[in-house]
């Protein structure tokens, strides 16, 4: 059994929505496919492996995946803002909920959130979850240039987590662009450290203290926190409060980096094989990353190279998006 909880669609009609828009993202239509400019020298094509359901499902079986857990590919409908952002989640929403229903069995979602304002995101999050049987939702990694530890987010963290389900991270257009002036740089480079630096400021921010049942999964094996992981750890220790401006915290940074999930999402068993010595398999969750991880048959393979037991091999697989997802 293989649960995938790292893989993605999108909603073609929002991206026709963004069709000769003045602001990024926008959308043009060239040849009969759509490309999707995100950032400057960052493009996508939107191809049918990511809008057409049937096509995907190919693939999930090639990749041996039997339940894909799905999420809105960049761009989110956050980045539109206000009433419009809202808008538009609620109707990526309404999408996904019709492909779980055509294909049972075969998939779950995640939540797409407009985060125009609280009171609608918070109705929305309760709609997806209790109407539409969601199994989380998903959390960009900055929230239309806001980090996300931005005060006016914090009642929307704090309702998923007494909902009991998982924010689930994935890479926004990264607030830092400074020197990333193509697409392989902000891939590459900018997404993970967009990731990093929101899952650390959230930390910081004392909201596990404040929630501590909140559960958040970290794609691409952490970004570069598990080779950080000393460092961060180093200035969060009260030795060094004279030193830099540490908030404080009920416990030693490693302790909630030991709490958070995190994907199998990499190119290169060595890494994997780095963070699962470094963290162990408890927390560790399958994705492939379809149809964006390429080559897709990889990334979907990795695990197998994993040196691990085969009882902790299940545990990535499937046992533990089970318990998280509570779809076991």
């Amino acid at each position: 059994m293989r649960i995938d909880v790292h893989t993605h669609f999108i909603s073609l009609d929002f991206i026709k929505h963004l069709e000769g828009r003045s602001a990024l993202p926008s959308s043009a239509l060239e040849g009969g496919t759509y490309f999707t400019t995100c950032a400057q020298g960052f493009r996508l094509p939107i191809l049918p492996r990511i809008t057409d359901v049937e096509v995907k499902l190919k693939d999930i079986d090639d990749m041996g995946v039997d339940l894909s857990v799905l999420s809105h590919g960049v761009p989110g409908p956050e980045v539109l803002g206000g009433k419009e952002a809202d808008d538009w989640a609620a109707r990526i929403n309404d999408q996904l909920a019709g492909i779980i229903q055509k294909y049972p069995g075969k998939f779950l979602g995640w939540a797409s959130l407009g985060f125009g304002s609280a009171e609608r995101t918070i109705a929305e999050v309760d709609r997806c979850i209790n109407q539409l049987g969601f199994k989380g939702v998903q959390l960009f990694s900055n929230i239309n240039q806001k980090v996300l530890d931005t005060p006016e987010l914090r009642p929307i963290y704090k309702h998923i987590a007494r909902l009991g389900v998982p924010m689930n991270m994935h890479p926004a257009i990264p607030l830092n662009l400074v020197g990333m002036d193509n697409g392989s740089l902000v891939t590459g480079l900018a997404f993970m450290y967009d990731t990093t630096l929101n899952t650390v400021r959230l930390i910081q921010s004392g909201l596990f203290d404040e929630e501590p049942d909140l559960k958040l999964i970290v794609p691409h094996i952490g970004g570069v926190i598990p080779y950080l992981k000393g460092r961060l750890e180093r200035s969060s220790d009260a030795a060094m409060r004279s030193v830099v401006d540490q908030p404080t915290l009920q416990h030693p940074f490693g302790y909630y980096l030991e709490r958070l999930y995190y994907d199998t999402v990499t190119y290169h068993i060595e890494a994997l094989d780095y963070f699962y010595r470094l963290m162990g398999a408890d927390h560790l969750l399958y994705g492939t990353d379809h149809p964006y991880g390429q080559p897709y048959k990889l990334i979907a393979g990795m695990v197998e190279q994993l040196k691990c037991t085969e009882a902790e091999r299940e545990l990535i697989y499937h046992g533990n998006a089970e318990k998280l997802l509570r779809c076991g």
